[in-house]
């Protein structure tokens, strides 16, 4: 306890720290780096069914949604919808019913070409984290559960502690007042990376088209890997 306690003082000391030190004119790097969020999941749903898993990520991102260390100022709500079926599919689409609070909407669901049997689509929704969410798929009704409730580590704090765990990283893509970089945060689901929790995953992108991510607890906040 002692030891969980003497970490979160030395982490929030050195955000405070590196906030007013490495940017300076009263901007922190933290504030840089939430600002130039490319894509920033808040709420997480999530369920296993017979034949398949589901989540819904949802949030905030660019409007022009382009991994290129730029961010556009312009921001749009969205909520992930994304399907992996445990066998073999050789389907191009899926097609999906999906109830929120009581209200039923249909979705096509496209496969991804670069990960197995998962299909994916923009439902472009905000999702508070309060609604109660169900879908249709195969003959099947799964009902989805808001992870992201669990998590002592929220969205907001995940990003200071990549920010210090990057900080020299981050601050080499500075120009002038200016990050001259594009931030991502997103969750790794254990069903997809064989974990037996769930992560955040915090990566940014500069201009060069160098990226540098962590692997984050949700439940402690302690860092799990560094890509660098």
């Amino acid at each position: 306890m002692k030891k969980k306690l003497a970490f979160a003082f030395v982490l929030t000391f050195v955000i405070i720290f590196l906030g007013v030190a490495l940017f300076g004119c009263g901007t922190s790097i933290v504030t840089r780096v939430e600002k130039n969020m490319a894509e920033r999941t808040d709420v997480y749903y999530f369920g296993v069914g017979d034949n398949f898993y589901a989540s819904i990520a949802s949030g905030e991102r660019e409007k022009d949604y382009f991994i290129n260390g730029k961010c556009d100022d312009e921001k749009v709500d969205f909520a992930l919808l994304t399907i992996k079926t445990t066998a073999d599919s050789t389907k191009k689409v899926l097609s999906v019913e999906v109830v929120i609070d009581g209200e039923k909407k249909s979705f096509q669901l496209l496969k991804r070409p670069d990960a197995d049997n998962t299909f994916q689509t923009d439902m472009e929704l905000n999702l508070s984290g309060d609604e109660k969410i169900s879908l249709m798929f195969d003959g099947e009704n799964l009902d989805l559960e808001n992870e992201s409730k669990k998590f002592a580590i929220d969205s907001k704090k995940a990003i200071e502690i990549a920010t210090v765990q990057l900080a020299d990283k981050i601050t080499e893509c500075k120009k002038g007042n200016n990050l001259g970089a594009e931030g991502y945060l997103r969750v790794l689901d254990k069903k997809a990376n064989n974990f037996d929790d769930m992560f955040w995953c915090f990566t940014v992108v500069n201009v060069e088209q160098k990226s540098y991510s962590v692997v984050i607890s949700t439940v402690d906040g302690s860092v799990k890997a560094i890509s660098e």
